[in-house]
């Protein structure tokens, strides 16, 4: 990850807040193994504006504790070194001064309307600031490829599924 001076001290500025708050010490939800609680809070609310008219879709109900399920798995799958960036990023987007200084609403994530979730969303993706945008595809590429892995939702992409073996004539 490639990060100018100036991204990386907001980052580390924004990091060293979350740590003094205590965010980073908090331990991870009943349940989950990586995810702490406020990383739940966070994509809970981004979740549904990120998959847009896909969730919960064909898993109803379901669609929240799978797609957090499948995202603990896939952060515990991580190397340390994204994984800890990727805690930097929902330790600063926890603390609300951090969370304004980067162009998220004041108000917790679980108060935000889904348009001030997509406005936020969008600032971050046409931002000129290189972290903001990588931030954005983190959170988009994390959710969307743990969403379209459960095979539930295959038929919503198009995808048929796993080839099926041919035995071969002989």
């Amino acid at each position: 990850m490639q990060l100018s001076a100036s991204s990386a001290a907001v980052l580390t500025l924004g990091a060293s807040v979350a740590g003094l708050t205590g965010c980073s010490k908090v331990p991870a939800a009943d349940g989950f193994k990586v995810l702490r609680p406020g990383d739940i809070e966070i994509l809970r609310a981004v979740a549904p504006v990120i998959l847009s008219g896909s969730y919960p879709g064909s898993l109803a109900a379901d669609g929240e504790a799978v797609l957090l399920r499948s995202l603990d798995k896939v952060v515990l799958t991580l190397q340390d070194y994204a994984r800890s960036q990727l805690v930097m990023l929902f330790d600063a987007l926890q603390v609300a001064p951090v969370r304004a200084a980067m162009g998220a609403p004041w108000a917790g994530w679980n108060e935000m309307p889904a348009a001030d979730i997509e406005a936020f969303l969008h600032s971050w993706k046409t931002s000129r600031i290189q972290l903001k945008r990588m931030g954005y595809a983190s959170l988009c590429k994390l959710v969307t490829m743990c969403w379209y892995s459960q095979p539930s939702t295959f038929a919503l992409s198009g995808y048929p599924g796993m080839p099926q073996k041919i035995p071969a004539n002989r």
